[in-house]
C-alpha cells in the first residue's frame, strides 16, 4: 500500500544482489516491529518479527551475501569478495513488556535496534507518526521521551552488545537514550534540522548528544514532495553543517534502501551510492575523512558496541 501511494516517486525495490555491483561492502537489513507492519503479517506481532528475520536470512543467503554477527564477519565477507548484511529491527513494539525478547533477538542475530519507529510505543515517542506520511490524520500522543521500561530496554541492549539507532525518535527520546547508555548510539538516516525544519532531521543538540556518545549520524538522500534533501547541493549543505557541529568522524551514510517514498535528484538507488561519496569529495574533506564517512566511522562504532 505504501508503494502504491508513492508509486510516482518511490524507487523500485532492490534485492541484496545490488550491493556488490554498487560497491557496498556491508548493509543493515531490518525487520519492522511496529503495528503498521506486523498486523499485515497476521498472528502475534512477535511471530511477525521472527518470520521477517527468517525471510531476511533466506534472501541474504540467496543473494550470495554473508550474514554478519560482528565486525570480523564484515571483514571476512569483504576479503572473500562478498557483501555482508547485518540484521536489525525497526520498532521494538513487538517485544511487548518482555525484556527477555531482546535477548532472543540477539540470539536470532539482530545487532541493531531502532527502539521507536512509526508510532509511539512502550519505550518512547516518535518524531513523525506514520499518519503524517499519508495526510493530516489525528495522532494520539503521550508525554514525549523514554519511558521507565524504555530505559531498562536500552540498558539490556547495551549489555548484550546491540547498537541503538535513534532514527525516528523525537528530540526528548533521543536525548534520554543518549543519557541512559554508556555506549555509542547512532542515527542511521537523518539530516540537519538547521538546513530544513523537518521532524525527521536532528537539531544540533541531538547531533551533539550522539557524537558525545561516540556515535555517528547517517546522511540520508531522502526527498518526498517538498520535504528532505532536494539535490547534491542540499546533500552537501547537510553534510557541511553536521561536520561543523560534530566533526566528519561522526558522519556516515544511510540510504534507507527500499524504505523511502522518494529520493533526492541525482540519486536513484543503491547503484548510485558512489555519487554520494563524490558529492562529499568536493567539500574539502580529506581522503581519510571520506573513507570514514563511507563506512569506516560506522564500523568503528559497531566494533565498540557489537564487537
Amino acid at each position: 500500500m505504501f508503494r502504491l501511494i508513492n508509486r510516482r516517486t518511490m524507487p523500485a525495490a532492490e534485492s541484496f544482489e545490488i550491493l556488490r555491483p554498487a560497491g557496498v561492502d556491508a548493509a543493515i537489513a531490518s525487520a519492522v516491529g511496529d503495528p503498521i507492519v506486523t498486523r499485515a503479517w497476521r498472528g502475534r506481532p512477535w511471530d511477525a518479527v521472527v518470520n521477517q528475520l527468517e525471510q531476511l536470512r533466506a534472501e541474504i543467503s540467496g543473494a550470495g551475501c554473508e550474514l554478519a554477527r560482528d565486525v570480523a564477519d564484515v571483514w571476512r565477507a569483504r576479503n572473500a569478495g562478498r557483501s555482508a548484511v547485518m540484521l536489525g529491527l525497526e520498532g521494538a513494539d513487538a517485544i511487548g513488556s518482555d525484556l527477555d525478547r531482546i535477548d532472543q533477538l540477539h540470539g536470532l542475530g539482530v545487532r541493531v535496534i531502532v527502539p521507536v519507529h512509526l508510532n509511539d510505543n512502550q519505550l518512547g515517542t516518535t518524531a513523525l507518526p506514520w499518519q503524517r506520511y499519508v495526510g493530516r490524520l489525528p495522532v494520539r500522543r503521550r508525554s514525549p521521551g523514554l519511558t521507565t521500561f524504555g530505559r531498562r530496554a536500552i540498558e539490556r541492549m547495551g549489555k548484550l552488545g546491540i547498537l541503538v539507532d535513534v532514527s525516528h525518535a523525537d528530540r526528548s527520546t533521543v536525548l534520554d537514550i543518549a543519557a541512559a547508555t554508556a555506549n555509542p548510539i547512532i542515527a542511521s538516516h537523518t539530516g540537519a534540522r538547521a538546513c530544513q525544519d523537518f521532524a525527521r532531521f536532528l537539531r544540533d543538540d541531538e547531533a551533539l548528544a550522539i557524537a558525545e556518545s561516540g556515535g555517528v549520524i547517517g546522511l540520508w538522500p531522502y526527498r518526498h514532495r517538498t520535504t528532505g534533501i532536494a539535490d547534491a547541493a542540499a546533500f552537501e549543505a547537510h553534510a557541511r553543517h553536521l561536520a561543523r557541529v560534530v566533526g566528519p568522524e561522526h558522519l556516515c551514510i544511510g540510504t534507507d534502501m527500499n524504505g523511502v517514498p522518494g529520493v533526492m535528484s541525482g540519486f536513484e538507488g543503491e547503484r548510485d551510492f558512489h555519487r554520494l561519496i563524490a558529492i562529499l569529495a568536493v567539500d574539502g574533506l580529506s581522503e581519510s575523512e571520506l573513507t570514514g564517512i563511507a563506512g569506516g566511522n560506522l564500523l568503528r562504532v559497531m566494533a565498540a558496541v557489537i564487537g
